[in-house]
């Protein structure tokens, strides 16, 4: 499974539900690589800012980020 591939997907998911707990984003993996590509789609989201975290543990909840969501809006609008 393709890290880029379980971005567009986490992003999927976060656009329709907003903020999810980060055990969520987990639940759907089938195997091994598709839990570690996914982990390794949220580090990399959370790397440039398109996603942000709150709490801990297993109370963790990750949410996209308002400012880079507005600004998504604003480049389709123009």
């Amino acid at each position: 499974v393709a890290v880029s591939t379980k971005i567009v997907h986490v992003m999927r998911r976060l656009w329709k539900g907003n903020t999810m707990k980060l055990t969520n984003i987990f639940k759907e993996a089938r195997d091994r690589s598709e839990l570690v590509a996914t982990f390794l789609a949220v580090l990399e989201l959370v790397k440039v800012k398109r996603i942000v975290t709150d709490g801990s543990g297993e109370e963790m909840t990750v949410k996209i980020d308002k400012e880079k969501r507005n600004i998504g809006k604003q480049e389709v609008n123009t």
